[in-house]
């Protein structure tokens, strides 16, 4: 058994949802952490490497620095 403790508008928040879908907060919850378990991952190396340079490439995407793009501020160092 596991027990936890939460902030109560956390909780009443949880609970607001629990009754929304016409069920005791309790089988609620169980049901969010059993969805959740589920999709995980088992292991965090999971993803494929395709997948992992893809989301790094999508995260550089549009990176500034004080209106330079990563590209700009790299080419602004090499004139040093």
């Amino acid at each position: 058994m596991i027990q936890i403790e939460l902030q109560p508008e956390v909780e009443d928040r949880l609970a607001a949802q629990a009754q929304a879908r016409g069920i005791a907060l309790q089988d609620y919850l169980r049901e969010v952490l059993l969805t959740q378990a589920e999709s995980s991952p088992k292991t965090p190396r999971s993803k494929s490497v395709s997948e992992a340079v893809d989301r790094i490439r999508a995260l550089r995407e549009g990176s500034f620095l004080d209106g330079m793009s990563i590209r700009d501020l790299i080419d602004e160092g090499r004139k040093y």
